[in-house]
């Protein structure tokens, strides 16, 4: 902020929406993202998303306003908010920024958590039927276990991975049949399938795999007084590891039969696992939890700036072999190697250096023409 003497009392006016010219604030700019991310999807025959949330850290913050109470990775209590992101996942294993929201419980008009999940549900549903994507696969976590949610998944007309954490709810056999506890009624059934899986450890933030047997038992059941049917999957852990005694359960949309589709319902669950680093970079490498701004609105603002440009770096990282590409990362301070293509957050470091030249140049320059992004490629790299 210290490239002109005005541009630290501009960014201000811009997040405190004090400039009347500008629509910019946390809603236009998530319905951009929006709109990219399934932009990048349009057409698919399928499409998996993650739908998580990530704690917006605020330790040593105690004037911000509707500061709220968050876990740090120690799983104490900390000041911070809440923010809600969800990620899609193409076949071919592409990555796309889908949805952000920022939100505190303590914020006037706050309705409440499922509130917002069922939003988000109903918006990146419709954002992608709208590009033609033809089926929607949702994976949640056990904070989404809500019967609001499974009704609301139903009513959409999507598929869903649910990891369960209400083991104990009352659920039936058949439509009319008599109530019993959804553990319950899944060791009634046999073990269908047997493997070896990589199971995701998190510890202070980290994550690793390690290799672990695993049986699995399906069963359908109906919840809801029998309204609603679901199929329901154990994943139980012989060995018994730390923190993972009870083993897994996973409600389903998807049919679940013995061996091979099981299988595929449990490697859909996993792929939650793959977009941890997705939230770990944009904390570390964005910076989103280093915000300082008072007001509530801004902060929201600066963090859907934030993962605006994370989708933009995504698109990025898709083509490093495009001669802009291959500039940033140059840039960002990446060593040409056949086997290892620079990252994202390298490419972010080179995005931020030309972008940082770009604004120095702009407002020292008198009435010089500054040269083209082809010219300064062509210079760097040779004709094109």
């Amino acid at each position: 902020m210290g490239v002109t003497p005005h541009a630290e009392r501009r960014l201000r006016r811009l997040i405190h929406h004090q400039n009347q010219r500008t629509e910019l604030n946390a809603e236009t700019l998530t319905e951009r993202l929006q709109a990219q991310g399934a932009e990048r999807v349009a057409g698919e025959a399928e499409v998996v998303v993650v739908l998580d949330g990530s704690d917006l850290r605020k330790p040593h913050s105690q004037k911000l306003e509707h500061l709220d109470v968050v876990r740090d990775l120690k799983g104490n209590l900390v000041p911070g908010y809440h923010t809600l992101n969800a990620i899609g996942l193409t076949p071919d294993g592409r990555q796309s920024l889908l949805y952000h929201r920022t939100y505190s419980t303590r914020s006037p008009g706050f309705l409440s958590e499922n509130a917002v999940v069922l939003e988000a549900l109903r918006q990146i549903t419709r954002s992608l039927r709208e590009v033609g994507v033809v089926r929607i696969i949702f994976v949640l976590d056990r904070g989404f276990d809500d019967l609001k949610v499974l009704k609301r998944l139903r009513r959409l007309k999507v598929d869903f991975v649910i990891r369960a954490q209400h083991v104990e709810r009352r659920v039936r056999l058949q439509p009319t049949g008599e109530n019993r506890a959804l553990q319950a009624a899944l060791q009634l059934a046999p073990v269908s399938h047997t493997f070896a899986m990589s199971r995701p450890v998190l510890r202070e933030g980290k994550l690793s795999w390690r290799p672990t047997p695993a049986e699995i038992r399906a069963q359908e059941v109906w919840v809801d007084e029998g309204k609603l049917h679901v199929h329901a999957l154990h994943l139980h852990f012989p060995t018994r590891p730390k923190g993972e005694q009870q083993g897994w359960t996973l409600l389903t949309s998807l049919p679940v039969s013995p061996g091979v589709h099981a299988g595929q319902v449990v490697r859909l669950y996993l792929r939650r696992w793959s977009t941890k680093d997705v939230f770990s970079w944009t904390k570390t490498a964005l910076g989103w939890e280093q915000v300082r701004v008072l007001q509530f609105e801004a902060l929201r603002t600066l963090v859907a700036m934030a993962w605006l440009a994370a989708a933009f770096v995504f698109t990025l990282g898709e083509t490093v072999d495009t001669p802009e590409v291959k500039l940033l990362a140059h840039l960002g301070g990446a060593v040409p190697h056949k086997n290892r293509p620079p990252g994202k957050k390298t490419i972010l470091l080179g995005l931020q250096r030309l972008s940082a030249a770009y604004l120095a140049r702009h407002t020292t320059r008198q009435s010089e023409e500054h040269p083209s992004e082809k010219t300064l490629v062509d210079k760097l790299f040779g004709p094109q």
